[in-house]
This record gives C-alpha cells, structure tokens and sequence, in this order.
C-alpha cells in the first residue's frame, strides 16, 4: 500500500469512529457491549442506524448509547427494524432509530459527530478497484478496567476492497443490496512489516461501510472525504469476507416511515426478499 495512503487512511478510521457509538446492555456498575451504530443528523431529526438483529423489536429498549463524556442515554423514540427478535437470521438486517426531540440537549456533538445526509452514499456503485473501509469495536476489544465502572473500548480499523465481482451470484448476493468486503484473518497493519493474526470481530455489527473515492478530495482537516455506503451485518471471516447491507435501504425508511426528505430516492432493487418492517416507538 502506498505510505501515503496508509497515514491517511489511519485519518480516516479515527474520524469515522467519531460517528460510531457503541451500544450497550446496562450491567450496573457499568455496561456489557453488544455491538456498533452510526448517528446521523438531517435538518428534521437525529437517527441511531444499526443492524436490525441488534435493535431488533424485542430487545432495543433494554439498551442504551452515549451522548458525550460519561453519559449514556436510553434509546427513546420511533424504531424502524427488519428483526422481531435477535435470532430471526434475515439476510436484510437493518434498523434506524429516530430519536424523540426531546433527547436533542443530552448530545453535546462534541465527542459524537453525527454525520450529516450529504455524507450518505446513495445509488453507489461497488467500486471493485477501490477503497472501502470498516471501523467499529469488537466485543473482544472492549477491556473493563479493573475496580472501575468503566471499560476501554479498542477498536478495529479496516481498509478493505470488494470481493471478486463474479463472486457475488456465486455466493448469492445481489450487488444491488449488498456489498461484500475482503477479510482474511492474517493481516499487516498500518505501519507493520509483518502479518499477524487480527482478533475477533464480533461486535461490529452495526458500524458502517465508507468509501474513499478520491484521497486527494479533503476537507478542511485534510482528511480525504469518506461517505457511508453500507451497514456491517455479518463476519464470513471463513470464507474471506464480511457482509455490508446497502445504504439505501435505510435511506428510503427514513423517507418512506419518517417522511424526512434529506435523501433522494434508490434507483436499485430493494423490494425483493425484504421482510416487513415493524416499526415501534418509546417515546
């Protein structure tokens, strides 16, 4: 890789995990993880997006996220989700939460970044010769201190590229829906001369899938623009990739079930194998 492109892209991953929360279960003193989400603010709301098996109907509201510094806020509003319960195995596996009004004055926007729509990828192409990246924390990764009611969250940070594209119909995705990413379980960190094995990614689920299409295009603190395109919904590490339902599925809920008009509508196949969406509110 180009040592250009590898300090720029340790940027990139620090910058997106601004935008990546972690959501946990309340285990007083502190809180067990259980996997990642992307905030996300329009002009009408804030949104909590995530795979639809972690904020499935059944457990969302036994979880809670932070807002900034050591608060944790409870998940208050109108749920939109493909899962009725963790276990229901759908391979389209989204949920986007819209966050009441009133939980507006406990984010501070400081420590959280929550992206805004115009860095939302719709319609995206895959792009089989570039860049794509993941970064969240694994469940693995994230270490309690001891005698301490807080835990130190290590985090995984991933530039990948897209599998094969005759891969796809062999594996039985469609290219329109999903986007399907190299994982190999060797890898050479940013920086390394050598190798070594990766740790366990369970936990990502929820955190999102960037695309870099040009380094040289910045912004104002010289990072090179990234753009969501994807949420992480599933480790194949087996089979040498992970699973990334599209963007737009999300996009066109926040449409259709929020009647938020911050995005335009997807030109691609969504409506094929997509199980009812419930939509449910804690207000």
């Amino acid at each position: 890789m180009n040592k250009n492109i590898a300090e720029l892209s340790r940027l990139i991953s620090n910058s997106i995990l601004t935008h990546t929360p972690i959501i946990n279960l309340p285990q007083p003193p502190s809180a067990k993880p259980v996997g990642c989400g992307i905030y996300l603010k329009t002009d009408s709301a804030r949104y909590l997006i995530s795979a639809g098996h972690l904020l499935n109907v059944d457990d969302w509201k036994k979880f809670i996220a932070p807002a900034g510094g050591d608060k944790m806020i409870w998940l208050n509003g109108v749920l939109a989700t493909t899962y009725n319960k963790n276990n229901d195995n759908l391979d389209i596996d989204f949920s986007v939460l819209r966050f009441s009004s009133r939980m507006n004055k406990h984010f501070t926007d400081e420590q959280w970044i929550f992206i805004s729509n115009d860095q939302i990828l719709v319609n995206h192409k895959i792009d089989y010769n570039g860049y794509y990246f993941v970064a969240g924390y694994p469940i693995s990764g994230v270490k309690k201190k001891v005698g301490e009611a807080v835990f130190n969250p290590i985090p995984l940070k991933l530039i990948t590229q897209s599998i094969l594209q005759k891969r796809y119909a062999k594996l039985g995705y469609s290219e329109e829906q999903f986007i399907l990413v190299e994982y190999r379980r060797k890898l050479q960190a940013f920086g390394a001369k050598q190798a070594q094995i990766t740790k366990e990614i369970q936990g990502i689920s929820g955190s999102g899938l960037w695309y870099v299409p040009d380094f040289n295009d910045k912004d104002e603190n010289g990072i090179p623009k990234y753009f969501l395109v994807g949420i992480m919904t599933e480790n194949h590490k087996d089979k040498g990739f992970l699973l990334a339902l599209k963007i737009d599925f999300v996009t066109e809920i926040i449409i259709q079930a929020f009647a938020d008009k911050a995005f335009d509508h997807s030109s691609f196949n969504l409506t094929s194998n997509l199980p009812n969406i419930q939509i449910v509110q804690e207000l």
